[in-house]
């Protein structure tokens, strides 16, 4: 299936593809420009399509979505789905969206026994109302529902590109913290070689476990899933190791300030580290893999 990026490269690239391929691409996007690459995959994918989907109540105002610092804060009516339960997570739908932004917010069923409420009419549909007032969902659990929907089964997928992502944005601040460039005050070869070890660690790990994997598509053995899901985990612990370690070091020198650039690749990183951190949860591991404590099938 065909797709693209932030550049000028058309691809032929996604659930299709193997793995190797996808991790190879995608930690080279995101290391390349962590926010364009964010953009673009949650433009091509819309990852949210297999979770628990709302819909928007006719009878009621328009759900809105208002930017915050670090994500959205949504308010609106939905309707929930008929049958029983809604997962661990929710997808909640703009009615409109015509500008081409972000269209889908997805938060954690937990917030729904506070925000149910005994919304008027709610006899006459198919499931309870729901009703949310500013509440606040990471830029990293948003996306487009234009995007090609992705299915249950592209969980791999998923878990590769998202992981991969992380690890180039990861790798891009270890560049910056090592980068001489004037303004950027003196260069720290030793912390930045550190963590970019750790960096190339995890990604040679990761290459390892997905050695000869075919594409989620076409299916993986439970052994090399059950290795991906470890990997994945592992990676995104990683990831978030390096990134605070290089920010804390910037906060502990005499050089910080908030325009400085590693704090701009911060920034532009963290809708990718805030999606690492639930990937395995949002499109979960299926029968044949165990999962993680907390997490439900």
């Amino acid at each position: 299936m065909t797709a693209s990026t932030h550049g000028r490269h058309p691809r032929v690239l996604g659930p299709d593809s193997p793995l190797a391929r996808v991790l190879a691409f995608f930690e080279a996007d995101g290391h390349r420009d962590p926010s364009a690459a964010w953009h673009a995959f949650t433009s091509t994918w819309n990852w949210a399509a297999p979770l628990t989907t709302a819909v928007p109540r006719p009878d009621g105002p328009a759900p809105v979505a208002r930017p915050v610092p670090g994500g959205f804060a949504v308010s609106g009516q939905w309707r929930l789905p008929s049958h029983e339960g809604t997962g661990t997570w929710l997808a909640l739908p703009l009615a409109d969206a015509a500008d081409g932004g972000p269209d889908l917010f997805v938060v954690s069923s937990k917030v729904l026994p506070c925000a149910v409420r005994g919304l008027p009419g709610d006899g006459d549909g198919p499931g309870p109302g729901l009703r949310l007032e500013d509440a606040h969902v990471p830029v990293g659990l948003v996306t487009r529902a234009a995007g090609e929907p992705l299915r249950a089964g592209d969980a791999a997928f998923l878990w590769t590109a998202v992981t991969a992502l992380a690890l180039g944005a990861a790798r891009r601040v270890t560049d910056v913290l090592a980068d001489p460039s004037p303004g950027r005050g003196p260069r720290e070869p030793a912390a930045s070689a550190e963590l970019a070890a750790v960096l190339h660690d995890e990604r040679t790990s990761l290459a390892a476990a997905l050695h000869g994997a075919p594409s989620a598509r076409q299916g993986l053995a439970p052994s090399v899933e059950e290795r991906l899901a470890g990997r994945v985990e592992q990676a995104g612990h990683a990831v978030r190791y390096v990134v605070t370690t290089a920010y804390e070091w910037l906060l502990a020198s005499d050089r910080y300030a908030g325009g400085h650039p590693l704090v701009r690749v911060v920034e532009a990183s963290s809708p990718i580290l805030q999606q690492v951190r639930f990937a395995r949860e949002l499109l979960p591991c299926d029968d044949r893999t165990s999962c993680g404590e907390g997490e439900k099938r």
